[in-house]
């Protein structure tokens, strides 16, 4: 039978280093196809459509910490391209917060990819928790994980 996964067990993860995203509030994958209409005399009243290209991004929200923070922004200055992983944590369901050792994505489970970040914004409301959002753009395949990261 299906389980269904809570929110906070579905997490993004630097694919170089397998950490986490630090104090990830939200994450969202969204995955969208190029459609070219294929309509003929043949399709009478309702248009016809193939799916072409395929993209992917990923948005993440995060409470502020100045060094993942930074080490986002340098990435984006850079223009670098690196890995993601959007996955179930294998160590989930830690009543204590983070396990020792960080999380850790879960084995042969989620999607991977080559991503790059499009933007990223802070912000620094008073009296609140300083945020900051980063939107990543995936450069090629996202794949299916099929065995350990």
């Amino acid at each position: 039978m299906a389980q269904i996964v809570r929110g906070s067990d579905l997490m993004l993860f630097d694919g170089t280093t397998n950490k986490a995203f630090a104090f990830a509030t939200n994450h969202t994958l969204e995955l969208s196809g190029d459609v070219l209409e294929t309509s003929s005399k043949d399709s009478g009243k309702w248009k016809s459509n193939q799916i072409t290209k395929l993209s992917w991004t990923i948005t993440s929200e995060n409470l502020y910490s100045e060094e993942d923070y930074d080490d986002l922004v340098e990435k984006m200055i850079a223009r670098d391209e690196f890995d993601v992983i959007f996955a179930i944590a294998g160590n989930a369901d830690s009543d204590a917060g983070v396990p020792e050792g960080g999380w850790t994505p879960k084995a042969n489970s989620g999607y991977k990819g080559k991503a790059v970040i499009t933007s990223i914004s802070v912000s620094a409301q008073d009296g609140q928790n300083a945020t900051y959002s980063v939107n990543l753009q995936g450069t090629g395949a996202l794949e299916k994980i099929t065995a350990s990261v």
